[in-house]
């Protein structure tokens, strides 16, 4: 370890010298310094991108088993055994899955999540009505609200048109959410290499470490 000893107005001096570029060392330790904060903001903001890009793969996937078409899709499989409990699990998995997404988005505070919101919102406030009836609202926060029994015993043709199909709900909130995933990732590319530019070159650092080390060894 090393210890200044000494006058302590000379430290402070030699700490406000310009050197021979102009650059005082105090100087490129305060940048230093806003560079090791703006890397710390970098990493909570890029794990608010990871959630969001995590939830919006969860929503997709829910999503878009539930829209499936053809023989092989819940609807079919549920309407050839008669059991719909798989359908209605399913169903409430789908409304968790959007309601972590919503979180996410609002988590992540940018004006593009804010859009990503709205939109996800808009589709569901569309089809308010025949969700209410099958048991599920909508709360205060845009999230969906599932009243258990009614769902349950919700007429299984409204269910079918509600989340079967492309344009159904559950369609439309497939493809949006892998448009909210797919521009996630990019955003978070882009967020983490103009955080890098901003913060400084390796070349300054360079600089830096090179100065310290000079005014270091005068000490000596």
């Amino acid at each position: 370890m090393i210890r200044v000893t000494g006058n302590n107005s000379l430290l402070m001096s030699s700490l406000n010298t310009d050197t021979d570029n102009d650059t005082k060392v105090v100087d490129l330790l305060k940048k230093s310094s806003e560079t090791e904060k703006s890397s710390k903001t970098t990493g909570k903001k890029s794990e608010e991108y990871d959630s969001v890009k995590k939830s919006a793969s969860s929503l997709k996937a829910s999503a878009a088993v539930l829209s499936e078409t053809g023989e092989d899709s819940i609807f079919a499989k549920a309407e050839e055994s008669g059991d719909y409990s798989d359908l209605i699990s399913l169903i409430e998995r789908f409304t968790g899955d959007y309601n972590s997404l919503l979180e996410s988005l609002s988590d992540l505070d940018t004006d593009k999540s804010a859009n990503y919101s709205k939109e996800l919102k808009s589709i569901v406030s569309g089809q308010s009505e025949a969700l209410q009836k099958v048991g599920i609202t909508v709360d205060s926060n845009g999230k969906l609200v599932i009243d258990e029994e009614t769902l349950k015993n919700a007429d299984k043709k409204e269910l079918k048109d509600l989340f079967q199909g492309e344009n159904s709900v559950a369609g439309k909130v497939a493809d949006k959410s892998i448009y909210i995933g797919a521009n996630a990732a990019a955003d978070q590319y882009v967020d983490s290499c103009a955080n890098y530019t901003a913060g400084g070159t390796s070349a300054e650092y360079v600089q830096m470490a090179n100065l310290i080390g000079s005014y270091l060894d005068s000490l000596s």
